[in-house]
């Protein structure tokens, strides 16, 4: 390992049965690795956009061809981290929100 170096992955879960009992919208976008928020309280704003290693779109479906399973986070981000514990590597992944 050549240095020490961070990534960063967003990914966005499906609604849970209290978010869709209430209609709530989807605020979030994604395009490649970039991640976009629009403001619901003023929808004429300029969403947010922000870039990240990986942006993961879990929201909707597997049929959804943007749908990113827990595979292929596994593949992109999981795979390397056990490779690097497994060279003696010092690994952590740090997940927030509702994991």
């Amino acid at each position: 390992m050549a240095g020490a170096s961070v990534k960063v992955a967003v990914r966005v879960r499906p609604f849970n049965s209290r978010e869709m009992s209430r209609d709530s919208k989807c605020i979030i976008q994604m395009s490649g690795s970039t991640t976009t928020i629009v403001n619901p309280k003023q929808p004429k704003e300029t969403p947010k956009s922000f870039s990240f290693d990986y942006s993961y779109w879990s929201h909707t479906s597997p049929e959804d061809i943007n749908y990113a399973s827990q595979k292929q986070v596994y593949r992109d981000i999981g795979e390397e981290m056990l490779q690097h514990a497994f060279e003696g590597y010092n690994v952590c992944i740090f997940a927030y929100g509702q994991t």
